[in-house]
C-alpha cells in the first residue's frame, strides 16, 4: 500500500524519524526499538531514538555509555526522554535539526510528551504512528491501520500493529537474514562457547516468575545429558541451582551479548526457551523450536497471547507428524500458567524435530509477508 502524493501546497516534513520509548518489560522495549531504529537507519533515515532508560538500552548496544544523555551510536542518535523532553518543552529542536521529521513513533502506547505532540502541529505534513504491541489475537486485525484524531490538537495518528497475518503490520527482517543463516556454523559457535559434543543444546531466557523448578523436575526426569546455554538473569540462576550436582547436564552461563549477536544464540540451539517479545520474534526467524514465556500479566492477559499464537502455529504442523501438536501445545501453556508437568518436559524434548519442521515452514510464512519497516515507510507522505 503506498501513500498518495501530497498537493503542490503542502509542506512535507524532512525525511527521517524520531522513535520514542519508555521501558516497561526491560530488554524487550528496548530490543524493538532498537532494532526498528537501525532497520531504518538501514532504510536511509535519519533516526533519533528517545528513551527514558539508556542504561537498559546500553545492555543490548555495548557502545553506548549507559550514563549518557545524548550519543550518536553507529549512525543513530540516542537521546536521554527527560533531558529531550525539558528541551522540546523550551522550544529547542536542536538534537533533531530543528524541525520534526517525516516519521514519529510513539511505541507501545507510551504517550508523547504534550510539548511534542504540539510540536507536530506545525504545518508540514508528517506521519504520526503509534507502534503497538506483537499480538496473534485476532482483534489485532480490526485495530491495525486504524487512524485517531487528537482530542484537541489537529493532528492524527495512525495504530499500527505487528502481527502474523496479512491484515497486520508484520515484524521487522532485515535485509540479508537468509544469507546470514546459512552462512552461520552453529557447530563451530557451540564449540567455542563451551557446549560437548554430541549433545543437543538448549538455550533458556525466561522470567523469575516461571515455574523453574518444574522445569528443573522434567529436565532431570527426561534422563538426556544436555548443553544448557543460559543467559544472564535471575531466572536461569535459578535453573542453575535447581540441576546443581546433575553430571548429566553441561550448564554453560552465556555472557549478555549485544543484539547483533543474539540471533547466532538461536541458529546453534536445537531448542529455546524463550520470553518477552523481540527474542520470541527472533527465535521464529530463526526457524528454532520453542517454548514462549510471555510477558506475565495479572489480568492472565499473557495466556491469552500464548493461545492466539498457538492457534496460529498449529497451521504449521506437519500433517504426518506422529507427534500430535496437542502435546506442544499442552507443554506451551503448562510452562506459561505455572502447572508444567515432567512428562510433557520429556514430551516437548523428544518432539523438538517435529517442531523444527513446523517452525520451518513458519519462518518461511513470515518471511513471505515481508518487512514491518518497509510497509511503514511506504505511508509517510512525500512528493
Amino acid at each position: 500500500m503506498s501513500q498518495r502524493a501530497e498537493s503542490a501546497d503542502t509542506v512535507l516534513a524532512p525525511a527521517g524519524a524520531v522513535i520514542f520509548c519508555r521501558v516497561i518489560d526491560n530488554f524487550g522495549d528496548a530490543g524493538v526499538t532498537w532494532r526498528l531504529s537501525k532497520r531504518l537507519r538501514d532504510l536511509g533515515l535519519p533516526v533519533t531514538l528517545v528513551i527514558d532508560a539508556v542504561d537498559v538500552l546500553a545492555r543490548l548496544v555495548h557502545d553506548l555509555d549507559p550514563a549518557a544523555t545524548d550519543a550518536l551510536v553507529r549512525g543513530i542518535r540516542i537521546v536521554d526522554w527527560d533531558a529531550f523532553e525539558a528541551e522540546v518543552s523550551a522550544g529547542d529542536l536542536s538534537r533533531i535539526g530543528g524541525v520534526w521529521p517525516s516519521l514519529v513513533f510513539e511505541t507501545f502506547g507510551c504517550r508523547l510528551p504534550d510539548a511534542v505532540e504540539a510540536g507536530l502541529c506545525d504545518g508540514r505534513t508528517r506521519l504520526w504512528v503509534n507502534l503497538d504491541y506483537l499480538s496473534a489475537e485476532e482483534w489485532v486485525e480490526g485495530s491495525h491501520m486504524v487512524w485517531g484524531l487528537h482530542p484537541t490538537l489537529p493532528v492524527k495518528k495512525l495504530w499500527f500493529f505487528p502481527g502474523f497475518t496479512d491484515r497486520t503490520g508484520g515484524l521487522l527482517i532485515e535485509d540479508g537474514l537468509d544469507e546470514a543463516r546459512r552462512a552461520f556454523d552453529a557447530a563451530a559457535w557451540r564449540r567455542a562457547h563451551g557446549a560437548r559434543d554430541g549433545l543437543r543444546t538448549l538455550f533458556f531466557f525466561a522470567y523469575p516468575v516461571n515455574a523453574i523448578d518444574r522445569l528443573a523436575a522434567g529436565l532431570r526426569a527426561a534422563d538426556e545429558p544436555l548443553n544448557l546455554m543460559l543467559a544472564p538473569g535471575e531466572a536461569s540462576d535459578m535453573l542453575e541451582r535447581a540441576l546443581k550436582g546433575d553430571a548429566r547436564f553441561n550448564v554453560v552461563r552465556l555472557p549478555f551479548v549485544p543484539q547483533e549477536e543474539f540471533d547466532d544464540i538461536l541458529r546453534a540451539v536445537d531448542g529455546a526457551v524463550i520470553r518477552g517479545e523481540d527474542s520470541f520474534v527472533r527465535a521464529q526467524l530463526a526457524g528454532t523450536p520453542l517454548l514462549w514465556a510471555t510477558y506475565p500479566t495479572e489480568d492472565k492477559a499473557h495466556e491469552i497471547k500464548l493461545d492466539a499464537w498457538l492457534a496460529r502455529f498449529r497451521e504449521a504442523w506437519p500433517a504426518d507428524a506422529a507427534v500430535p501438536f496437542e502435546t506442544y501445545e499442552a507443554a506451551s501453556r503448562h510452562w506459561v500458567d505455572g502447572t508444567l508437568e515432567p512428562a510433557e518436559v520429556k514430551a516437548w524434548l523428544d518432539q523438538l524435530p517435529v517442531q523444527k519442521r513446523a517452525a520451518e515452514v513458519w519462518r518461511e510464512s513470515l518471511l513471505r509477508r515481508g518487512d514491518l519497516a518497509r510497509r511503514i515507510l511506504e505511508l509517510v507522505p512525500r512528493a
